[in-house]
Formats: C-alpha cells, structure tokens, sequence
C-alpha cells in the first residue's frame, strides 16, 4: 500500500520512508520495567483480554511475543503455547527477559529471546501458530510496512493492541477546549517527537489495510478504559474505588468496543497458512535447534548456516552475534 504523509488530508497510515525510525528504549539507561510501577490496573486489563482470547484459541505450538519488551506477559502465554518467543529491539529489555524468564529450568527449551527490528523480521513466512502485539503499533511510525512485516510471520491468529485517536477521553479533551470531536479525521495522530513518535490511528483505516493484507478482524475489546484513575481519586478513597473502577473496566471492555478505550484490541484470523520450514544448514547449538527452521536472514531473506557462534546468512555473508542467549538480528 503506497500512502502519503500525515499531513495529507488523504493520509490513512502512516508513509513508509526508507529507514523508519526505531524507539531505542537502551537510550540513557531506560529500564522499561520502571514504566510498570504503579500501573497494576493497566496491567489487569491487559492481562483479562489476553488470557480471555488464547482461551478461545486452539493448542498453540509456536507464540512469537512482537515487541515484548522485558517479557511482562510470556508466563502468561506459557500457559496456552508450548514455544514462546520474545521479539524485541532493546537490549535491556531482553537481558531483563533473560534474567527471570531463562533462570527457570521449565522455560529451557520453550522461550527464546531474539533482538529484531520489526521492519524486517528473521522469520519464515507463517513461523508461527499465534501472535501477540502489545503497546507496540504506537511506536511504528510506518505503520503499513510494520503491519504486513508482522503478519507474513503469523500463521492464522493475531491480537494486536490499536491507539484509537478517537476514543473518548480525547473527544471529552477536545470538546473542553472549544474543539470539535475528531471522528472525520482518519490521519495519523503523532503526539511524539521526531526521535519518539507516538502515533495513534484511526481504527477504521488500520482494519482497512489488514483486510488487504488477508486478515479478517473483529473487536475484541476497549482496554484501559479508566488509564489513570489513580490521578483522580485521592489516595485514602482508592482501596474503595477500585472493585469499582475494575468492575466497570469488565464492562467498558465489551460496551466500549470501538470508542471508549485508548487502546482497541483486534483479533485477527485468516486461513491457516503454512511453514515451508528448512532443514538448517550447519549445526544449530542445541538451545537453538527448535526454533532454527523458523529463521531466515532478515536482509535478504537466505537460508542461514547454523554453528557454535551462532548463525550466519550463507548468502549475503552477515554474522549475527549470539550473546547471553540472545540472538541480535537487527541488521545495521
């Protein structure tokens, strides 16, 4: 899909240039896990969905968590699939990942961390049974060249986690300023930086240009929908307000699907699609043997010859560097 830049009133994703920007969440000593304090009702909320949603699924083999961050949400997922992997871009995130989630002997073999830039992935076409994306598409500023990279990489099932720009709390702020809801604006919004974006979308067009990628999608649910709640009541109040606040959480996912939330959930389908998984070439190390057949140089897309080292693309000749049992497959 070729699109146009935001600030074109035809705009519907975001454009496409040559070298997206990525979020460096290693900047400055960030840790992630600092964003979580304080947040267990977000946490909640997302965690309700997910678990609701894999329950409806069939037996799951392979789970590929996009843009997992430190690994919150694969003890959950280890509950529903037999192989995890946690696909990330920062380094601190998946040492954190590695730190909890490999120290346990009953993760061995079943999770495996990968440093990847979703713009280009090292997974084979429909790698994976199920996947997850989660506060992630805010971040990917070339929004349809994430979306397709994404899902060639999914097999049949997807739950993705949308911005909404028109969610209402956002119309409420409008209106407060003598401003007119925003409903006929299907524009990008980016409330970032050059270096940080921050898109929300119009949901419409991000289901429009699923469907011309092949998936069928359906509102799972409006999440978050009291983001904050805890500015608002005082503190003392708060032990009360809270069986209230996740209660009306329960229902605003259901009723607020669509315009309540910040963050509207899409569950995705499309006709099982399947690997055409290849022998790896070399000797992958043990930890790796499992999940070798899935991969592909993300560059090039080449077989990879496998060894103690780790993998190297035996077409284009590019080394990636196993370190800590991580793999970094971000192409410089």
């Amino acid at each position: 899909m070729t699109t146009l830049p935001s600030e074109s009133p035809s705009a519907s994703t975001s454009s496409t240039p040559s070298s997206p920007p990525i979020i460096n969440y290693d900047t400055d000593g960030y840790d992630y896990r600092s964003y979580w304090n304080g947040r267990s009702y977000e946490n909640w909320a997302e965690r309700r969905v997910i678990r609701r949603w894999l329950a409806h699924q069939p037996p799951i083999d392979w789970l590929v968590d996009l843009g997992g961050g430190f690994g919150r949400n694969i003890p959950l997922y280890l509950q529903y699939a037999h192989h995890v992997v946690l696909a990330d871009y920062s380094w601190t995130n998946l040492t954190n990942a590695a730190s909890t989630l490999l120290a346990n002997p009953a993760n061995s073999g079943r999770v495996f961390l990968l440093r990847v830039n979703l713009y280009h992935t090292p997974f084979r076409d429909a790698a994976f049974d199920v996947g997850m994306t989660v506060r992630v598409l805010h971040h990917l500023i070339a929004t349809d060249a994430a979306l397709a990279e994404m899902g060639r990489a999914i097999g049949s099932a997807w739950l993705l986690d949308v911005p909404s720009r028109h969610h209402l709390l956002a119309q409420a702020r409008l209106l407060a300023h003598g401003k007119r809801p925003s409903y006929g604006d299907h524009r990008p919004l980016d409330i970032g930086t050059p270096e940080e974006p921050y898109m929300s979308y119009d949901l419409g067009v991000i289901r429009q240009e699923l469907t011309r990628l092949g998936w069928s999608s359906r509102l799972v649910a409006s999440v978050a929908n009291f983001r904050r709640w805890e500015r608002v009541v005082p503190r003392p109040a708060q032990p009360l307000a809270r069986p209230i606040v996740y209660g009306a959480e329960v229902v605003g996912q259901q009723v607020g699907r669509g315009w309540w939330g910040p963050s509207q959930w899409l569950g995705l389908t499309r006709p099982r699609a399947t690997l055409a998984a290849v022998a790896p070439q070399g000797d992958a190390p043990e930890e790796w043997r499992a999940l070798a057949p899935r991969l592909w140089c993300p560059s090039c897309h080449s077989e990879l010859t496998w060894s103690a080292a780790g993998p190297r693309c035996a077409a284009c000749q590019r080394d990636f560097e196993q370190r800590d049992h991580i793999i970094d497959f971000v192409v410089s």
